[in-house]
């Protein structure tokens, strides 16, 4: 073990809680040994590494130790797990479809202020399950850096590229080029008559959860579905709608190979 952390350190990753300093610092915050333990393998900077005596964290880990009290003040959660690693946010370039369509997934989802930390953790988390490799957001999502999203993923956001964009003009281009882009609202053709079994179905468009698709978001898209349902629920949430259209496409993909 190093020697013990200092104050202004300690404040330092205490800070990484606003975006305001996690954009300043290209820095975020990990918690718990699973989630350090992903960050450790994904071969991301790594600024700091800190843990409580009993937090049972490998010795080759080389982490700081800090008091228990100390670790309440550093993390971002309720209740601290007892480790936390600070790691650098990369340079995730964007996929270049200026020529071609080569280095755009054949399908994935694009999320237009979706808001809630955990609706958008859980959608990577779900991407990641499906071995998509990036997803689009709006500008105006949540950051997803935010520990509340870094935790939803458990680890899928080391492996799941996260594409903040111009969400409407970025949509309009891949329409331009061929894309078919479906935005999912309730107003929409139900998700099964859609198409939906056309290989060429590229985009799924989830919008916020209190307002759905933006005008700009919404004309940029090809045509809009909706997940039929019998219940008397007026909606799913975010997570669940992005989910289920991942989940069949993938069925889809997977019928169509055999």
């Amino acid at each position: 073990m190093q020697n013990m952390p200092t104050k202004n350190e300690i404040l330092a990753v205490r800070d990484l809680r606003n975006r305001k300093s996690r954009k300043l610092e290209r820095k975020f915050t990990i918690e718990g040994v699973k989630g350090v333990s992903e960050a450790l393998r994904s071969g991301w900077q790594v600024h700091g590494l800190y843990s409580t005596a009993d937090a049972g964290v490998p010795d080759e880990w080389g982490s700081e130790r800090v008091s228990t009290k100390d670790m309440e003040r550093m993390s971002a959660m309720r209740t601290a797990p007892g480790v936390l690693a600070v790691m650098g946010i990369p340079d995730t370039a964007l996929p270049d479809f200026s020529q071609s369509l080569e280095d755009v997934p054949p399908f994935t989802v694009a999320l237009d202020g979706v808001s809630d930390p955990g609706n958008l953790g859980a959608i990577v988390r779900t991407a990641d399950w499906f071995g998509i490799p990036g997803i689009w957001v709006s500008e105006d999502t949540v950051d997803p850096f935010n520990p509340k999203v870094v935790q939803a993923t458990m680890g899928a956001i080391f492996r799941v590229a996260i594409w903040s964009v111009d969400l409407a003009g970025v949509l309009t281009e891949l329409g331009q080029k061929g894309v078919q882009i479906r935005g999912l609202d309730l107003d929409g053709d139900a998700l099964w008559s859609s198409g939906f079994e056309s290989d060429d179905w590229g985009v799924a468009v989830v919008g916020s959860e209190s307002h759905g698709l933006s005008p700009a978001v919404k004309e940029a898209c090809s045509g809009c579905v909706h997940i039929p349902g019998t219940g008397l629920s007026e909606s799913l949430n975010a997570a669940m709608a992005a989910g289920i259209v991942m989940a069949a496409r993938d069925g889809l993909k997977r019928v169509n190979s055999v």
